[in-house]
């Protein structure tokens, strides 16, 4: 059982869900800031394009900060394939945006200091298929060895 008190940092895809559902889980998990590291927030599922979605989570009381920094660009993305071309993906990504995105990082780590429980959002349903998996371990390896990371 999470607890209110307990550090944490979720992630969450949108994929297979519809915006309701999405906030619903958010809800539930007691998340106060939605962080979109997308690159390009656009979508075309209902909802959860930019300024839709920080609509949508703002009529529930969630805020909505989108770190375009943290995203990879589409191109990068168009022809993966397989479990191989993903880990290629996310040792460039580790190497040539992450190591270089102190800034964006450091924006996340003092929002969860500050006891806000945050959510890095993409759409990949599998957190393994995504880079928001990378940015957690990230955020994990450099907040605290009590951070909890918790794919919804």
């Amino acid at each position: 059982m999470i607890e209110k008190s307990d550090m944490i940092l979720f992630t969450i895809g949108y994929e297979g869900k519809d915006i309701e559902e999405y906030v619903q889980v958010l809800e539930e998990n007691m998340v106060k800031v939605v962080v979109d590291v997308r690159r390009n927030p656009i979508s075309r599922k209902h909802g959860f394009s930019k300024t839709r979605m920080r609509e949508t989570l703002a009529s529930e009381g969630i805020d909505y900060l989108h770190l375009p920094r943290l995203g990879i660009e589409s191109a990068r993305r168009r022809s993966l394939k397989t479990r191989a071309d993903y880990n290629a993906l996310f040792l460039w990504y580790e190497n040539e945006v992450l190591d270089k995105e102190k800034v964006s990082l450091g924006e996340i780590i003092e929002l969860i200091s500050s006891d806000k429980r945050i959510a890095l959002t993409c759409f990949e349903a599998d957190p393994t298929f995504c880079h928001r998996s990378k940015v957690s371990e990230k955020i994990s390896e450099i907040a605290a060895a009590s951070l909890k990371l918790v794919h919804l």
